[in-house]
């Protein structure tokens, strides 16, 4: 009986080192197929890039200057494979600074590279500002851009503090300091200089347009209302150069540059914004767990909370019944 008893206990705990066995063969099949996946993927955007080719750098979304973006126009701009380059701007625009950082990147590429835009469904404000050092604007007919403009924005909370009885209070060195602000009530001092602030990075906006536009400033001051147009109608004000897509860019620099017809357009993208989160491998390692989704969801509400201070971004708004 006792031998019976230890036969079965033997066997239980055989079954049990077979079944943990199985589970870490399974989980390292799948480990294994996953990096074998990853690693083709990865050769195979290297292999497009090791050839002759235009790249394609795509601005979606509001625009702030990223260090990745930056250091993604560098690598092209080093690359001896890039033979052009292509634009895709697909925003309502964003921060002032952000738009005069990515600007600045693309004139200095253009000087190594021939660039166009492209835009898409919007290029507006900011996203109209990055198009500008470019060789050649192209836009969709539907596309929307313009806004050529600078904004400000501050909420004024004071009656709803009087309505529940909070009062703010603050001691500041200048009465200016940290005006305007949602806490106190509206001080036409501050707004002057804020005006003054607005007015100075305006006529910075405006002297682009004058410096990249075949029209005089007078004329660029006249469209720089804060209107926005349809890539149909920036043709005719001559905001840009033609109507096309990606293809017709494509198309242009091939015969404008005289480049090889076979070139292919391969899109260039920042590293992961994963890579930018700390603790180096752990966080590497937990990222390739998370769906892309999600980590784009992150990114994105971190780059809602940068964006203040002076804006060059367009929003519809819906009009009052």
């Amino acid at each position: 009986m006792s031998f019976d008893l230890d036969h079965l206990v033997e066997r239980r705990q055989l079954k049990r080192k077979l079944s943990v066995w199985r589970i870490v063969a399974v989980l390292t099949l799948i480990i294994l197929v996953a990096a074998a996946s990853l690693s083709f993927v990865m050769d195979d955007s290297e292999l497009s890039h090791k050839s002759d080719h235009i790249a394609k750098i795509v601005f979606a979304g509001t625009i702030l200057g990223q260090d990745r973006k930056i250091k993604l126009i560098r690598q092209v701009a080093a690359s001896d494979k890039v033979k052009g380059v292509i634009v895709s701007i697909n925003s309502p625009g964003g921060a002032t600074s952000g738009g005069e950082a990515i600007y600045e990147e693309l004139q200095k590429l253009g000087k190594k590279k021939p660039v166009v835009a492209s835009m898409d469904a919007m290029a507006a404000s900011a996203g109209y500002m990055i198009a500008l050092p470019t060789e050649r604007i192209f836009a969709r007919r539907t596309s929307i851009t313009g806004s050529i403009g600078v904004l400000f924005q501050y909420t004024d909370i004071t009656k709803l503090m009087d309505t529940v009885g909070v009062e703010m209070r603050s001691i500041k060195s200048a009465p200016l300091k940290a005006e305007p602000n949602p806490f106190s009530r509206r001080n036409p001092e501050a707004e002057a200089m804020i005006a003054r602030m607005i007015d100075d990075s305006f006529q910075w906006f405006v002297d682009l347009v004058a410096e990249n536009r075949p029209f005089d400033r007078a004329r660029a001051l006249e469209l720089a209302d804060g209107r926005v147009v349809t890539g149909g109608q920036a043709l005719e004000l001559q905001l840009v150069d033609e109507l096309g897509g990606p293809e017709d860019a494509k198309n242009w620099l091939i015969q404008k540059h005289n480049l090889d017809k076979n070139l292919k357009i391969v899109e260039w993208k920042p590293e992961p914004i994963s890579q930018s989160f700390p603790f180096g491998f752990a966080s590497e390692m937990l990222s390739s767990w998370v769906p892309q989704p999600i980590i784009d969801l992150f990114a994105q509400r971190n780059s809602a909370v940068q964006l203040d201070g002076l804006v060059s971004v367009w929003q519809a708004q819906k009009n009052e019944q």
